[in-house]
Parts: structure tokens; sequence; C-alpha cells
């Protein structure tokens, strides 16, 4: 459950806010993924943590949309034809709903911004790959951790990652045929993700051993790791709109 937004230090909050705008400056992750979705105009679009809706609503026609989420507090209306399952993404895809999402025809763009720790990042993209379509992208959001407080696993701050950095490396590590590159969106980073393999059982066989594996890392594995995570296209409308529209590899 999310704790009151009330519950944490405001002015730490301030603090961290200015931080990652001095990290990542430029548009926020709002704006790409608006962007994205222009460019890629998916025919059928999932979210997992969907909030107050605001990431949902830039869905737009013919866009048929899904949102996932165990608390949703929608407060905006859509545009694009849009259904939100209130409850949480492994329920979802272990459902009958799950399986024939969208009439089984698969999903084109999926954001994964629900739980931020990594071993359900992880999970929730293994229950996503199989419903790939040719050409699908998966976005995964708080790529880029500000600081060791903030990417604890234990939420203790308004502005937080938690540890979805691993995610991203673990795919990064055990599946090399993934085409991967991080827009580095305010406040905390956007990974795109293509060239998924609906068939592929690598990522399922392996997650035991891989959250064993992460777990108990922190942020300063990261640092020393860094030149592994995927590399970073400028946070500029052209680059993503070229990334979105070339060939993937």
């Amino acid at each position: 459950m999310r704790q009151p937004i009330l519950d944490y230090d405001p002015d730490l909050y301030k603090d961290h806010a200015l931080q990652a705008e001095t990290a990542l400056p430029g548009p926020d992750y709002y704006t790409v993924l608006a962007w994205i979705h222009e460019f890629l105009c998916p025919a059928t679009y999932i979210e997992i943590g969907v909030w107050a809706g605001e990431s949902l609503r830039l869905a737009q026609p013919p866009t048929r949309a899904v949102g996932i989420d165990p608390t949703p507090v929608v407060k905006t209306s859509f545009v694009a034809e849009t259904r939100v399952f209130p409850v949480s993404s492994d329920e979802f895809f272990q459902s009958e709903a799950g399986q024939s999402v969208f009439d089984g025809q698969g999903f084109d763009l999926a954001f994964v911004d629900g739980s931020h720790l990594f071993e359900q990042v992880l999970r929730d993209f293994i229950h996503l790959e199989p419903l790939a379509n040719p050409g699908s992208v998966v976005l995964l959001h708080d790529c880029i951790p500000l600081d060791p407080l903030t990417s604890e696993r234990t939420r203790s701050t308004f502005f937080y990652t938690g540890d979805v950095w691993k995610a991203v490396l673990c795919l990064r590590r055990n599946r090399p045929d993934l085409e991967m590159t991080i827009v580095p969106a305010a406040p905390s980073g956007l990974c795109l993700v293509r060239g998924l393999d609906p068939g592929s059982r690598i990522l399922a066989e392996r997650f035991e051993g891989l959250v064993g594996q992460y777990i108990n890392v922190r942020h300063s594995y990261y640092l020393d790791h860094l030149k592994e995570m995927p590399s970073r296209i400028p946070n500029l409308r052209e680059a993503v709109r070229v990334w979105c529209l070339k060939t993937p590899i």
C-alpha cells in the first residue's frame, strides 16, 4: 500500500528534486512517453502502475489501453479506449483477462512503473514478453538511481526510485539479444527495450537465481558497474524519434 505523501519530509523532497533536476535536465518522462506514443502509434498499450492516471491518459485513439494497479486513484479522463484493472500485475497476468488481453492480439507498447522493487519489475517483464508483438517496446521507469537513500528497497522518502536499476542490469547481462537504451528523462530516467522474444524462457528459468544474486547489492554496485548499463541517447525529441522509428537490430 502506498504511504501517504504527508508522511515524507517535504524539505528532503525539495533537495532531492533539485539534485534530480541538476543531474537530468530537460523534458520529464511524461513528455518522453507522449513522444513515444506519437512516434509508435501503438494499437495496444499496457501500463503497470496507474496511480492517478496521468501517464495512462497519454494514450491516444485509436490505441486501446489497459492499466493495472492494485490501488488506482484515477483523477483524469481518458481519450483512448481504456480499461483499468484494480489488481496487482501478478494477479492480472495470471487471470483469464491477462491471458486474453486485447483479445489475444498482444501489446505494442508497455510502460512498467508499478513496484519499485527490482524483482517485481523483472517479473513484470517476464509476464509481458509472451504477449509481445513483433516490434513491441517495453519502457522501464526509474532506471537511473539518484543516491543511496532514494534507491533503498525500503522507502523512506517521497522522491524514490527503489532498486529498479537492478532489473535493467539483469536484462542487459542475461538477455544480450534485447536492444536497450536509456533516455535520461527527468526525474529518474526511462529505459527503452525492444527485440522481445515471446518464446524465451531464459529469465523465467533464471529468476530465483537472479533475485538471490542482486537483492542485497546496494547503490555503490550500480556506480561500480555503470558501464554495463545500457547506453544513453539524448533526452531530445529527435533522438527519441530516431530510436523509435529505426529498424530494430
